[in-house]
């Protein structure tokens, strides 16, 4: 009797012990009710039941290496309801008919296959080489999809920053005249971008009715899908944001998802200082997606990066996004770097050597004597996938909310 009454002690201690877990913090309360009563539907549920309510769904994802969140796009890109084309910040605008004519193809073997994504891949980026494994993996990915499908709903990729090509670049002085563009002035890249987006769009449209849907994937700011007015000059009509274009020109026919994610601030790595994080943790970390218009998350101030001078202090999370995804935590977070074979090809190599040269003022000579670059060359011929580094950092800005 007395080891029942001590076992019954000991399971209600546990008991007390997780209760003060889950309600340590007052201010994620809020959040963690929401996420306990809600009946949700999975990520690609989610995403493809976006598509039941507008034509463009545009995802803001993680910083850019990351790669589980493609594991999730390729899984609604699977899904037949899918029909529409994936439109990519990654990708110089004037590299997507090379890409859509490789995914037309059908029937070739894996070294073929191999072939054409590599010669695809060389020249997709205004940097000598784009070493994150996602795009390369989406692009490939794609075309096995496309293997299955019909001519008329076969997905095409279109990529849609600045126009570049590596051809047209002699010297260091003139890549160094287009690079800081890129770096430098935003708001013309995201106008340009947002240019190239409806161009494809209605193009798509017109000769394929089946393409009225579009899958938008952008990086950080450039999928903010609406930007605050900026109060010292309310009336400006200036564009912040790649997706606030695209909203802007079919603002009825736009749904804006933001990804779970941290992001490279000083400040801050975690959306409210990861309050909505360590929610998810409360509830074992389920992978869902929802509307954030009248829920807690959506009322959230927004803290995420902004531009300096606009009132993004005015606004909560539901003004800039519509909706939301959490997909894995970040301990199963995986930054995938590097390009299988990308070098083998000898030819390239040397244009590679070219290209780092100009990038970095220097001559071939010294780029090809340059131990680091040399290093580059060899951890980018192969994929690595790393966990993320920083990753007791970043569960201290979640864990903070979960203990007394």
């Amino acid at each position: 009797m007395k080891k029942l009454i001590l076992i019954l002690i000991a399971l209600n201690l546990c008991s007390d012990l997780i209760s003060q877990t889950l309600h340590s913090n007052d201010s994620i309360k809020y959040f963690v009710e929401y996420l306990k009563r809600g009946n949700f539907s999975s990520p690609k549920d989610y995403v493809l039941k976006s598509f039941d309510e507008k034509d463009i769904v545009i995802l803001s994802e993680r910083l850019h290496p990351e790669f589980k969140q493609y594991e999730m796009i390729i899984d609604i890109l699977k899904d037949d309801k899918f029909k529409g084309n994936v439109y990519t910040e990654v990708g110089a605008f004037n590299s997507r008919k090379q890409i859509n004519e490789f995914l037309l193809k059908e029937g070739l073997s894996k070294d073929e296959k191999e072939t054409e994504l590599l010669k695809i891949y060389r020249n997709i980026d205004y940097l000598p080489i784009w070493p994150n494994y996602n795009f390369y993996y989406l692009i490939s990915s794609i075309y096995d999809i496309n293997q299955k499908r019909s001519e008329q709903d076969k997905i095409f990729i279109i990529p849609l920053d600045v126009e570049f090509s590596w051809d047209s670049i002699e010297c260091s002085r003139q890549y160094n005249v287009f690079n800081p563009m890129l770096s430098t002035y935003v708001i013309e890249r995201d106008l340009i971008m947002g240019k190239h987006f409806i161009q494809a769009y209605l193009e798509a449209r017109y000769f394929n009715k089946n393409k009225s849907k579009a899958l938008v994937i952008l990086n950080t700011f450039h999928g903010y899908t609406r930007i605050p007015t900026y109060l010292p000059l309310p009336t400006q009509p200036f564009i912040y944001s790649t997706a606030e274009y695209i909203f802007k020109t079919f603002p009825k026919s736009t749904k804006g998802i933001l990804i779970n994610g941290y992001s490279s601030s000083t400040i801050s790595k975690f959306v409210a200082s990861g309050k909505w994080d360590a929610a998810f943790k409360v509830i074992g970390n389920k992978n869902i997606g929802f509307d954030l218009k009248d829920t807690p998350f959506g009322a959230t101030k927004f803290d995420m990066y902004n531009f300096g001078g606009r009132d993004f202090q005015t606004v909560n999370f539901e003004y800039i996004f519509d909706g939301f995804v959490f997909y894995e935590p970040i301990e199963n977070f995986e930054l995938a770097k590097g390009i299988p074979n990308i070098f083998k090809d000898k030819v390239f190599k040397e244009e590679f050597y070219r290209r780092i040269a100009m990038e970095e003022n220097i001559t071939i000579d010294e780029a090809k004597l340059s131990k680091e670059i040399k290093e580059y060359i060899e951890a980018i011929n192969v994929l690595t996938i790393n966990k993320v580094q920083v990753l007791e950092e970043l569960n201290k800005e979640i864990n903070k909310w979960l203990t007394n």
